[in-house]
């Protein structure tokens, strides 16, 4: 196969007429300014060199479609960031891959924030995208009051997580004891609650959109809605490690402006949106879809600051069971200058033009 070639003629056949010209413009000289300058613009003539990154979130729930949208609307990409989209259950697992240096962003929830900064300053949340407890304790329709829960099994994901902060903030506000009234039972998943609760295993779980859906179309009922009054609770947000946040603060910016694109696209591109809860939650009720898409659209914060009263509210109950936890300054783990920058330079509120 012929290949097109850029033929440049020998400096020996070059002629320079001028008189008077400096003799760093000689003909051989010129030819060595020539292909350096070819060279050096060379890299231009593809793509800009973009920068991996791996992101892991821990959840296969609704409330982390803002971040497929991201990564399958290309927003990483128009940022120079090759995204490696990982799952890791659980935040507690989650946060220590980051400590491990082997997740570069974690998308997580919960109490596990508060948790890995008992010792030292670990973990810093850069954004919450979420600041409301969406979940939703389903359970064997007979069970209706605290007396019928007592000795009962309650699924969870993994402790640690916001499915077991739900179990026992619901056990606490029905004056039942975890340890005492009623087993948390950790089962490893979302899908694995459900298969839970259908077995029998359980008698109740802790669920969030829009797998509650799931459960009530086999039959379990409501029992609490910890979505309801005026609660802030940590329930999505991005963190890095510390060590990260010091070396790399060049990449904060631009992965929470993809991230701000993509919760954008999930609240105005309602097509878009079902079809992304539909890939990754392997969903295909429509109905399950469009109330997913709803409650998400409404709830992710267009401007992701992480609400420190969700993180002052959850260290004092924490605080009850380990007094560590008092150590922790809320303030410390909370860096919210680049949300701030995104909202000040104006770019969150060019994504929103009034109508």
């Amino acid at each position: 196969m012929l290949r097109p070639c850029l033929m440049i003629p020998p400096i020996s056949s070059w002629t320079v007429a001028l008189r008077g010209v400096p003799s760093w413009f000689s003909p051989p000289a010129l030819g060595f300014f020539f292909l350096t300058t070819l060279f050096s613009l060379a890299p231009l003539a593809g793509f800009a060199q973009e920068t991996r990154i791996r992101v892991a979130y821990s959840a296969m729930s609704g409330s982390m479609a803002w971040v497929w949208a991201a990564k399958e609307g290309g927003y990483f990409d128009q940022q120079g960031l090759k995204v490696d989209l990982i799952y890791i259950g659980g935040t507690a697992q989650l946060f220590q891959s980051m400590l491990a240096g082997e997740i570069d962003f974690g998308i997580g929830g919960g109490p596990s924030i508060i948790n890995a900064n008992v010792q030292r300053r670990s973990i810093v949340t850069i954004a919450g995208t979420l600041n409301r407890m969406i979940m939703k304790i389903m359970a064997a329709p007979q069970i209706k009051t605290a007396a019928d829960i007592r000795g009962k099994r309650i699924s969870i994901t993994r402790y640690g997580t916001s499915t077991d902060f739900a179990a026992r903030l619901f056990l606490r506000s029905w004056g039942l004891s975890p340890e005492k009234d009623s087993v948390i039972l950790q089962v490893g998943s979302v899908p694995n609650v459900l298969a839970s609760l259908q077995s029998g295993t359980s008698q109740a779980g802790a669920l969030s959109p829009p797998a509650h859906l799931q459960a009530e179309k086999m039959g379990f009922s409501e029992l609490m809605d910890l979505s309801k009054g005026d609660i802030y609770y940590p329930f999505t947000y991005v963190a890095v490690s510390a060590a990260f946040l010091e070396k790399n603060r060049s990449l904060i910016r631009p992965f929470l402006a993809a991230s701000v694109e993509g919760i954008r696209r999930f609240k105005t591109d309602k097509a878009f949106a079902k079809k992304l809860v539909a890939k990754y939650l392997r969903i295909a009720d429509d109905k399950v879809l469009e109330e997913t898409h709803q409650l998400f659209s409404e709830l992710f914060e267009r401007v992701p600051y992480v609400k420190r009263e969700g993180l002052v509210s959850l260290a004092q109950i924490l605080a009850e069971k380990d007094s560590k936890v008092e150590a922790v300054k809320v303030d410390s783990i909370v860096d919210d200058r680049f949300v701030r920058e995104l909202e000040t330079s104006g770019f969150i509120k060019n994504l929103y033009p009034e109508k």
